[in-house]
Order: C-alpha cells, then structure tokens, then sequence
C-alpha cells in the first residue's frame, strides 16, 4: 500500500511539473529574429509575423505589442488561423488585432483554414474590416517602404491546390515581377505545386513548429504533413525563393507544446552583401 501511494505521488509530480512546463511553452511567447537577404532590394525592410494565434487567451497582449514596438517593423503580416474552429468568442483575437492597429502599422491578413472553416466568418470578415487590416483574399497590393517596391500577394487557405493555382497566375500577369515578391500562404503543404520561381520570399505557418519537438529527432507531428514533417519551422530554400514557417502564437486541439514555445517573428530583409 505504502509502494503505491509512492507511486502516486511521483505521477502526480510528473503530471503538475509537466503541467507548469506546458503553460509556460503557450503562455511565454519568444520573438524569432530572423534576416534574410537579397540582391533585389538596397534597403532594410522589417516585417513581424504572427501566425496561428488559435485565440490563445495565455498571451499577454501588452507584452506582446512592447515586443513589436520595439522592434518597430514597417508592416504586420498575419498569416491566418488567428481563431480557432472550435470556439465563438471572438472578442480576444479582436483584442489581438484593435490592439495592433494602435501601433499605425500596415496590417495584412490572410485566412488560414479555422477561418474559413468558421460557423462567424461573415461577422469575423467584418471585425477586421472595421478595425483597418487588409484582408488579401487571393488577391494583391503593391506597396514602397522607403525606396523599395514590393507586392505582397494573399492567399485564402484552400483545400484543393488548383482553386489558388488560378487566382495566382492571375496576379502574376497584373504584377510586375522586377519588385520585390512577397507571398502570404497559410500552409506550406504541397508549396511547390504553387511556385512558379519569382517569389522572393514565402511566409505562413500552419505547422505549430511540429507542436512537440524532440531532441535529437526534430518535429513529431505537423497539421496536413502528419509524423516527421518536412516542412516545420524555419527558413528553407526551394529554388531561388525562400520559404520561412513561423511555428504559431497558440495552439488548436490538444494544447500540448514541448521544445517549441510560441512565438512571433521579426523579420528583417536585407540587400545582399
């Protein structure tokens, strides 16, 4: 009897100090500081990434907007999922997002697939609208941040790879390519299928970083790739384009994160030195 209450309480041990750890991976956001470069811009562009919030009401938005301000992007890319399926409270991603339009920032918004998935799409559709984020459905803005140009294209999340396929070669004929080409895609899956080599850089999430990392083994399970994903996190080159996977600001279904904090990015492009 003595053995067993022993073991219990070892277990339970082990499942609150797992418990406090978990927490802590959704609840302590990193900021990722990544630069990348190119032969196509002379000056530095910044943009923060936040992907895959899930209305994970753990993070604290005050730490959150300090982060950004400091690093002080020239725009915001929201790269989809920012609600989760499952839940009807908006109110704390559209915290989330009145909170970043007080920075007087450019924002841009793509759907990740809880968004179209969503029984208050329609209504979430007009929240963003009435705050200020751009929304880019399958759709394009060219903007100029100091000198350079750059087209920022957006893709809604789609099930099927031909229904952007279309929309895409579409704005490849409206854009010109000598400017810098910025891609929001939501789901690196089957990316190739859609890249055609004048993309600069290709931002999304989707993966949650492979929500549990190992050591030694790397990403256990990716959402739409399953175990041992290819695509998890990070910078990858395909061709002449570079891919970057943000890891995500929460989680969906089970809410279990190891060697894999949630975090944001702040990414700086620079001329090719």
């Amino acid at each position: 009897m003595r053995k067993i209450f022993k073991y219990l309480v070892i277990m339970s041990l082990f499942v609150g100090l797992f418990y406090l750890y978990n927490k802590n991976q959704i609840s302590s956001f990193k900021s990722q500081n990544i630069r990348i470069y190119s032969n196509k811009i002379n000056n530095s562009i910044k943009i923060t990434q936040i992907s895959d919030f899930h209305s994970n009401y753990h993070i604290n938005l005050q730490d959150l907007i300090n982060e950004i301000e400091d690093f002080d992007p020239d725009f915001i890319a929201l790269t989809g999922d920012m609600i989760d399926r499952k839940d009807d409270n908006l109110e704390i991603t559209l915290n989330l997002f009145k909170a970043l339009s007080k920075l007087n920032k450019e924002i841009y918004f793509i759907y990740g697939n809880h968004e179209v998935g969503h029984m208050l799409y329609d209504k979430y559709t007009k929240e963003i609208n009435d705050i200020g984020i751009n929304i880019l459905d399958n759709d394009y803005v060219t903007i100029k941040v100091d000198d350079e140009n750059i087209n920022i294209i957006g893709f809604k999340y789609a099930y099927f790879e031909y229904e952007n396929l279309a929309q895409y070669e579409r704005i490849q004929g409206d854009i010109n390519l000598e400017y810098y080409n910025l891609l929001l895609i939501h789901s690196p899956d089957n990316v190739e299928t859609l890249l055609n080599g004048s993309e600069d850089l290709i931002l999304s999430g989707h993966t949650h970083g492979g929500q549990i990392r190992l050591p030694l083994i790397g990403p256990i399970v990716a959402p739409g790739q399953g175990f041992f994903p290819k695509y998890d996190k990070g910078i990858f080159k395909i061709d002449n384009s570079t891919l970057y996977i943000d890891s995500g600001l929460g989680n969906s279904l089970a809410p279990l994160r190891a060697f894999n904090p949630v975090q944001i990015s702040n990414i700086t492009i620079e001329a090719t030195k």
